[in-house]
């Protein structure tokens, strides 16, 4: 017989081991990948997304990567950042499920798993206004107050990553230290 929906039994689906192999493949060859498109411009696009706050600022970074050759590498790795926060939000959603339930974390804190969804909606959005902005070609379509939209979205995108980053670093930690501590006890 089948066992009900419910969060508890979904957070016990979601953490196992085969999603997180899935999605954790996918996010890695999509983030090497990705790096590899944007190492030319990588610097300045960084900072361009935690900063840009205005259309001058913009403007500046984007008329420099079209005289340099530059914007082809920014136009490129669409072709995988419009999907990639599937695969990190699914990577860490997953693990996390796998963590909370390894370490019996109580249901009504279930609320942090949706911090990697979160931030993966919030990229998604940030990457919509840049499909805007690249959409004329003299970039006419940046226009504020939309390039505050998108690194407002970008910085809380990265807010919520360090979160559940953080979260996702000292529960695994805990595991390993619970099994080499449950190993050294099973020796004695």
């Amino acid at each position: 017989m089948t066992e009900a929906l419910s969060l508890a039994n979904l957070r016990r689906e979601l953490g196992r081991t085969w999603l997180i192999a899935l999605f954790g493949i996918a996010y890695i060859i999509s983030q090497v990948t990705i790096i590899m498109i944007l190492r030319p411009i990588e610097d300045a696009m960084v900072k361009l997304q935690i900063t840009g706050v205005s259309v001058g600022e913009y403007l500046a970074v984007f008329r420099s990567w079209e005289e340099s050759g530059e914007m082809a590498f920014y136009r490129a790795h669409f072709i995988l950042d419009d999907v990639h926060w599937i695969w990190y939000a699914g990577l860490f959603t997953t693990v996390l499920c796998r963590l909370f339930d390894r370490h019996g974390v109580g249901h009504k804190y279930d609320w942090v798993l949706l911090l990697p969804l979160g931030s993966g909606l919030l990229d998604w959005y940030e990457n919509q206004l840049q499909h805007v902005f690249l959409s004329a070609s003299d970039f006419a379509t940046i226009v504020d107050p939309l390039p505050l939209f998108s690194t407002v979205a970008s910085d809380v995108k990265w807010l919520f990553s360090a979160i559940y980053i953080l979260l996702t670093i000292v529960l695994a930690v805990g595991v390993f230290l619970k099994c080499r501590g449950n190993k050294g006890i099973n020796k004695q």
